[in-house]
């Protein structure tokens, strides 16, 4: 089991367009249980430099690879939104980073 955090960041004028575009790629690629718990959904907060959104989702174990490709087929909804950016980032549980130095 590990979390896929993602990130987003984009220009506050653009703040409309990219919620509907959210509506209709979570609409597109709802939550799935199968795959993961959403831990943080969508939080949203504000930056001089735009709007930054965060999301945490915890893996079901073997589904990772899964998760991963649905998160990154949603996002790419976003590519024609001119400003937005964002990361994709695996965390290791701390049980899986342990068993990484062997312990």
């Amino acid at each position: 089991m590990s979390y896929i955090f993602t990130t987003s960041l984009y220009p506050s004028d653009k703040a409309v367009e990219v919620t509907k575009k959210y509506v209709e790629a979570i609409t597109k690629y709802p939550p799935d249980d199968s795959l993961g718990t959403q831990l943080v959904p969508a939080a949203v907060t504000t930056t001089l430099q735009g709007i930054k959104v965060i999301g945490i989702i915890e893996v079901k174990k073997g589904k990772f690879e899964d998760q991963m490709n649905k998160i990154q087929n949603m996002m790419a909804m976003f590519h024609s939104i001119q400003g937005f950016e964002y990361t994709v980032e695996r965390y290791a549980t701390v049980e899986e980073a342990m068993k990484i130095i062997g312990m």
